[in-house]
């Protein structure tokens, strides 16, 4: 597998104009933004949603669950519901 070229990525380039996402679809629960990432591919297709969704949680694994959402065209929100998932991904990847 060739590796990407990083030569040019700052990640610096968009944050500063933010984005927020919209929690309704969680029902009367509250988001722990502490079990939260938000994340992006380093690629240059467009990310197919439902397949990345289903592969993510394939290759995690996470015991408890994850809810993946999309902020914006290729942001993505990654809610893990026990903080051990979490950990797991932060420590192992992907």
């Amino acid at each position: 597998m060739a590796h990407p070229n990083l030569d040019g990525l700052s990640l610096h380039e968009e944050e500063e104009e933010g984005f927020s996402f919209d929690f309704e679809e969680e029902g009367d629960e509250q988001v722990d933004l502490r079990w939260c990432l938000v994340g992006r591919f380093l690629c240059e297709r467009a990310i197919h949603f439902t397949s990345m969704k289903v592969r993510m949680a394939d290759l995690w694994r996470p015991v408890k669950g994850v809810t993946i959402k999309e902020a914006k065209s290729g942001t993505f929100l990654f809610h893990f519901a026990h903080p051990i998932d979490m950990e797991a991904v932060l420590n192992g990847g992907p």
